[in-house]
């Protein structure tokens, strides 16, 4: 499955934060998106999600009328998005919310919490987790929703180095099962070695697109040379 955008515009009041971006995403990929703070890479993301309004055209794949259907965005910060009293609890409530049966809610709530091996914390206070473990039930909850790509806006920011390896492993196995990974990241050596394309943002513009190792080492190059 892919999507497309043609001329995608944000603007923060009168300010036009990304210029008429155009690219594509694809299911079974992980997309990396990189560029200096304040480069719009939330703020693409946002979009994608139906968080921020914007401008232009998404074109979506056969039916399907709206982006927000075929995305789940995932926060920096997991406590964000944190609503059950437990595990199992915080992973059912989207799916409570759209009506789901309780054998649909059991299904897909056992499958998210073993593929991101949090079965044998279902009971527990997600606010007691460790996190990586809160950032990999943010990732279940969304998934729980079965969105064909998520969108994951520096997920590993905020955990230590288990963490960022538990959360990257999560990445891996999201891919496995034919989903589309978008992630906003800073931790170019930490994603470098999985990611399948690198799109590189500078001033709301795309300045690159295409193999991961050239694109990290144009930033790098770029990153030198302000100093």
């Amino acid at each position: 499955m892919e999507f497309y955008l043609k001329n995608l515009s944000v603007y923060h009041g009168k300010k036009r934060v990304i210029n008429n971006v155009s690219t594509y995403f694809e299911t079974g990929k992980i997309t990396m998106i990189i560029g200096p703070n304040g480069s719009g890479k939330s703020t693409v993301l946002k979009a994608l999600s139906g968080l921020v309004d914007f401008y232009g055209k998404v074109s979506l794949p056969d039916g399907y009328n709206d982006i927000a259907e075929i995305t789940g965005y995932v926060f920096q910060n997991p406590e964000t998005q944190i609503i059950g009293s437990t595990v199992w609890e915080d992973v059912i409530f989207g799916l409570e919310n759209i009506g789901l049966s309780k054998e649909e809610m059991d299904k897909r709530g056992n499958y998210v919490l073993g593929l991101l091996e949090l079965s044998n914390l279902r009971d527990f206070d997600p606010y007691y987790l460790s996190g990586g473990q809160k950032q990999r039930l943010a990732i279940a909850s969304i998934l729980a929703l079965e969105p064909e790509f998520l969108l994951l806006d520096e997920v590993t920011a905020m955990l230590d180095k288990n963490g960022k390896r538990e959360v990257l492993n999560a990445i891996v196995r999201l891919k496995e099962m034919g989903k589309g990974v978008i992630l906003a990241t800073h931790e170019l050596d930490l994603f470098l070695p999985v990611v399948d394309r690198c799109i590189y943002i500078s001033g709301g513009n795309i300045v690159f697109d295409g193999e991961p190792i050239d694109g990290v080492n144009m930033y790098r190059q770029m990153v030198v040379s302000e100093l």
